[in-house]
């Protein structure tokens, strides 16, 4: 069967703010592995907010549970990010912590002007660094102050620092540019550049202990 050039991975409980549960994130990773004969992937989120982070009422209640989140969290984004597919993103309300890891995954970021994103979550005890391997290619100098500070940032200073790649109410326009060029050439430009960044190295992803 002959697999569509435009996959989509969205997030569909808007109730939530689409929090993220490990549920979630193992469909993430299994959508994203099954989209990479399409030529673009593209990852949205229901409602006002595209994702609010880790569901936080799951892991106050369920032992073991934020390990599990940080895990499979680590798991979606390198499958995001190691997808042969052009992965795009859009961002509108907020992008906070597993939810910023997850745009900043994809190749192609695009946002509204006023959406939010950020690591805030040290004062509850998490370390964000599960996000470096893809946060650090794409932010650069940036990155160290995005994880240390906690601070949100709106999506104009992300376009301003090109973190966010396009302003826009919907990437809809982008998407049909992308889907005209040929596959097999964006295929192998993303094998090249996640070769030469370091994206098919499992330890990059996984991290040592202590900040998992």
């Amino acid at each position: 069967m002959t697999q569509s050039p435009l996959a989509h991975i969205e997030l569909t409980n808007p109730d939530r703010r689409n929090a993220l549960t490990v549920d979630v994130l193992h469909s993430i990773a299994e959508q994203a592995n099954a989209a990479s004969a399409s030529s673009v992937l593209l990852l949205t989120g229901q409602g006002r907010v595209f994702c609010s982070g880790f569901d936080m009422d799951l892991v106050r209640t369920r032992d073991s549970y934020l390990q599990q989140l940080i895990t499979a969290l680590s798991c979606a984004i390198k499958a995001i990010r190691r997808c042969n597919a052009t992965t795009v993103v859009h961002v509108q309300g907020a992008a906070i912590a597993g939810g910023c890891a997850l745009a900043m995954a994809c190749d192609i970021v695009t946002a509204q002007p006023d959406a939010k994103f950020g690591y805030p979550v040290h004062a509850l005890g998490i370390s964000p660094a599960v996000t470096l391997p893809v946060l650090l290619p794409a932010a650069g100098g940036r990155a160290r102050s995005l994880l240390m500070g906690g601070d949100l940032v709106t999506g104009e200073i992300m376009h301003a620092h090109g973190i966010v790649h396009q302003l826009c109410d919907n990437p809809d326009a982008l998407v049909q540019t992308l889907l005209q060029r040929g596959t097999h050439a964006s295929h192998a430009t993303k094998q090249w550049l996640n070769e030469l960044e370091g994206a098919l190295c499992d330890k990059r992803f996984d991290g040592p202990a202590g900040v998992r």
